[in-house]
């Protein structure tokens, strides 16, 4: 089996995907690193820059009975790729995590990476200036994330619980394996290398940094420039109602771009 594990850039996805690795060794699943055949080259984790259904079939031949392997992805979703993985979702040999969080810290933390890109002379992210800039990045990244999210079977992460409230995402995500929950000394266990040493992109780790770090008028700015996103906090952020998610599969007409 192999986990895919997608995220909107900037949504705690790494910590996410370490969240899932760490629970599936602690279960006796090793996590190796597969061939640049059939993840994307040049990364020191598994991780695909573009999904399509002959790259996923090469994946699954790849993995071996009895290993189950977890890949990060940011990419955008096509129809023949979410009708295969919905597929293999009901045949038991792909799990799907969607990760997401609130889009105007996704902005902020889009800011922030910016500044720090342009510092230290990197290109990736450098030309995100000014919230606007994160705005229109966002846009898009909102898009993509309900078509995974709109896959059956998904399992929707929220940032605020897999950083703050992280016994709880464990949970969910054992349930969505199957496996026993840990008891509470393992957890913990499993927990400290995610806060400490483990790469995780970590920024300022602050739960909802929005109320401090926004203006009212620049919080205004952003839910009026990101189409779709008031529904997005007001249903999923807030109010945990996944079926935005799923309204699209179902031809609901709600528009997100």
């Amino acid at each position: 089996m192999i986990v895919l594990s997608y995220g909107m850039t900037k949504s705690g996805s790494t910590l996410a995907f370490e969240l899932c690795k760490a629970i599936l060794e602690k279960r006796g699943f090793a996590q190796r690193r597969l061939p640049d055949e059939v993840v994307t080259p040049g990364h020191h984790i598994n991780f695909l820059q573009e999904v399509s259904v002959v790259g996923l079939q090469a994946l699954l031949k790849e993995v071996a009975q009895g290993e189950f392997v977890a890949i990060k992805l940011h990419t955008g979703l096509r129809q023949p790729e979410a009708d295969f993985i919905g597929q293999q979702i009901s045949a038991g040999t792909i799990k799907l995590h969607v990760n997401f969080r609130d889009p105007r810290e996704v902005c902020l933390s889009l800011v922030d990476a910016g500044a720090k890109a342009r510092e230290k002379q990197r290109q990736a992210f450098s030309e995100i200036v000014t919230l606007s800039d994160a705005a229109n990045a966002v846009k898009r990244q909102l898009n993509i994330c309900r078509r995974w999210g709109s896959i059956e079977g998904a399992l929707p992460l929220f940032y605020n619980q897999v950083a703050f409230e992280t016994g709880a995402a464990i949970e969910r995500i054992c349930a969505d394996f199957g496996f026993p929950m840990f008891d509470q000394p393992t957890c913990a266990e499993l927990m400290a290398p995610l806060f400490g040493e483990t790469f995780t992109q970590k920024n300022k780790a602050v739960k909802d940094r929005y109320k401090d770090d926004l203006t009212v008028r620049q919080n205004e700015m952003l839910l009026d420039q990101i189409p779709g996103v008031r529904p997005f906090i007001n249903r999923v952020c807030e109010q945990g109602d996944y079926s935005w998610f799923s309204q699209i599969r179902r031809g609901a007409t709600e528009e997100v771009v």
